[in-house]
C-alpha cells in the first residue's frame, strides 16, 4: 500500500486570501486527487506479478484522499488492493505476501499446480515450487515501493505543483 500526505494548507490560505479563486482551486484539487490516484494505480498494477490477474485487477484508489489535520489541511492518499475473494484468500490480504514476501511455509499445492500447468505444461513443477517455498519462503515483489520510488512520488509532486497554475488559468478563462 502507498500512503502519502499532501499539505494543502497553502491552497487553503490562498483561497481565503482570494475568495474568487476558491472554486477553481477546489476543482483543480479534486482533479489532482484523481490524477494522482490513477497514476499510482497504473504504476503499481504494472509492477504486480500476474498469475490469474486478480491481484493486479484489485489494485485501486479505493477512497481517494482522506482529510486529515486540525483544519483539514492535509490530504492522505492511499493506494492499495481492494477485497476481491479468490481461492480462499482475499486480495487485500494476499497483496502483503506478494509485496513483502514470506517466511518458509507449506504453500497449498492446488494453485501451484495450476500455475505450473499453465506456465510449463507440467504440474510436477508445482510440487517442486511448493518444496522450495517450504525451504526458502517467497521473495517480495515490492510493487508498491518500487512504483513510489520509480516515479510515483515525483509524479504526485508534479501534479500537485500545478494545482495553483491550473486554477489561475481556469479562473482567467472563466472571467
Amino acid at each position: 500500500m502507498i500512503t502519502f500526505d499532501i499539505d494543502v494548507s497553502e491552497l487553503l490560505r490562498l483561497a481565503a486570501a482570494i475568495p474568487v479563486l476558491a472554486d477553481a482551486l477546489d476543482e483543480e484539487g479534486n482533479l489532482a486527487m484523481e490524477e494522482s490516484g490513477m497514476l499510482l494505480t497504473g504504476m503499481v498494477a504494472a509492477r504486480t506479478p500476474v498469475n490469474y490477474g486478480l491481484l493486479r485487477s484489485s489494485i485501486s484508489w479505493p477512497h481517494g484522499f482522506e482529510k486529515q489535520g486540525s483544519l483539514l489541511d492535509t490530504l492522505r492518499g492511499i493506494v492499495g488492493a481492494s477485497n476481491i475473494q479468490g481461492t480462499g484468500v482475499s486480495t487485500s490480504t494476499y497483496v502483503w505476501y506478494v509485496e513483502e514476501g514470506t517466511r518458509p511455509h507449506w504453500a497449498p499445492a492446488a494453485p501451484l499446480k495450476l500455475w505450473a500447468i499453465r506456465k510449463f505444461g507440467d504440474e510436477r513443477i508445482g510440487y517442486a515450487v511448493q518444496r522450495a517455498i517450504a525451504a526458502r519462503g517467497t521473495k517480495g515483489a515490492h510493487m508498491f515501493q518500487r512504483a513510489w520510488d520509480e516515479g510515483g512520488k515525483a509524479g504526485v509532486e508534479r501534479i500537485w505543483g500545478q494545482v495553483v497554475v491550473k486554477a489561475v488559468a481556469r479562473f482567467e478563462k472563466a472571467a
